[in-house]
């Protein structure tokens, strides 16, 4: 006697669904499977290229108008220093602070005058006068100093 025991059929496991309109069935009942295309992610296609522009012409037409209120700001200094002259006996120019100070407000304005400039250069011919690189180690030190 042999004991087989017969266990009840193994259930089959559900095959994956496909997501709706990817999968399609012919008048023969054949499938044939077509892709449905994805939403490009954020940030990509015409748009995000579109919208990357309008912020980087916005960022330099912002940079620019800040260097030209610096370059407004630093001429009106040099400006009214020199020509700061007192008729009683307070003569500034005799001062070396006074001369430390008049020749910063010089440097200044030529400093944000030849930015400003080479920034309204490159905004209208879009040629760079100097490399990015180098562009950027001089606004960092001209900055800084």
């Amino acid at each position: 006697m042999s004991s087989i025991s017969s266990s009840p059929p193994p259930e089959k496991m559900p095959s994956p669904t496909a997501p709706p309109g990817s999968m399609e069935v012919n008048n023969n009942g054949d499938h044939s499977e077509t892709q449905t295309p994805l939403p490009p992610p954020p940030g990509f296609g015409v748009t995000g290229v579109l919208r990357r522009w309008r912020h980087e012409d916005m960022l330099k037409r912002g940079s620019l108008g800040l260097r030209a209120l610096g370059f407004l700001f630093s001429l009106l200094a040099f400006i009214i220093m020199a020509s700061n002259k007192h008729g009683r006996g307070r003569n500034f120019d005799e001062y070396e602070e006074y001369r430390y100070a008049l020749a910063i407000a010089i440097l200044s304005t030529v400093y944000t005058g030849l930015q400003s400039w080479r920034q309204i250069h490159e905004m209208s011919t879009g040629k760079q006068i100097i490399s990015g690189r180098n562009m950027a180690m001089i606004d960092f030190f001209g900055d800084q100093a």
